[in-house]
Parts: C-alpha cells; sequence; structure tokens
C-alpha cells in the first residue's frame, strides 16, 4: 500500500510553529480552491455574492499567513545572523 507523503513532517528541521503556519497555508489554499468551484457554479445571484464574499475572506487570510510566514523568516534570520538586521544575500 502507498500512502502519502508530506513535505511537511516533524523531522524536517523546520520550526513546529512554521510548520503549522504552513499546514494552515495549505488549507486556506485548498478552501481557496473550493471557493472559486461553488462560485464557477452559482448561479443565484446570492450564491454569487456569497462566493465572492469567501474568496475575498480566503484571500485576506492568505495574506495574513504569509505576512507571520516571512515575519518568522525574518526573525529567524535575524537570530541566524547573530546580529541586529535582516539578512544579506552574498
Amino acid at each position: 500500500m502507498l500512502r502519502r507523503i508530506s513535505p511537511i513532517h516533524s523531522g524536517s528541521g523546520i520550526p513546529e510553529e512554521q510548520q503549522e503556519l504552513l499546514r494552515a497555508l495549505q488549507a486556506a489554499q485548498r478552501d481557496l480552491s473550493h471557493a472559486y468551484l461553488s462560485f464557477n457554479d452559482a448561479v443565484d445571484p446570492e450564491l454569487v455574492e456569497s462566493s465572492i464574499y469567501e474568496i475575498r475572506s480566503l484571500q485576506a487570510r492568505i495574506n495574513y499567513l504569509l505576512r507571520r510566514m516571512k515575519a518568522k523568516e525574518d526573525t529567524s534570520g535575524v537570530a541566524a545572523a547573530g546580529g541586529g538586521g535582516k539578512r544579506k544575500w552574498v
């Protein structure tokens, strides 16, 4: 039997908090995909409006999660650089 291997697992060296953010981001992206399908199938004007509201809500959630991930990356970069500042790419 084959089992699906997730790219996010506890032995990946990624901190648990970032793994949780990645899981939440994946779930929100999946939900957004379903919301777009619902929008495409909606015929009643109220359902169309509801679908648009749901899509915008999920887009806002994804943006929030991406900002949180970026902030975590920046703070871990400062700690890894061992100083006060952002990482430098060489």
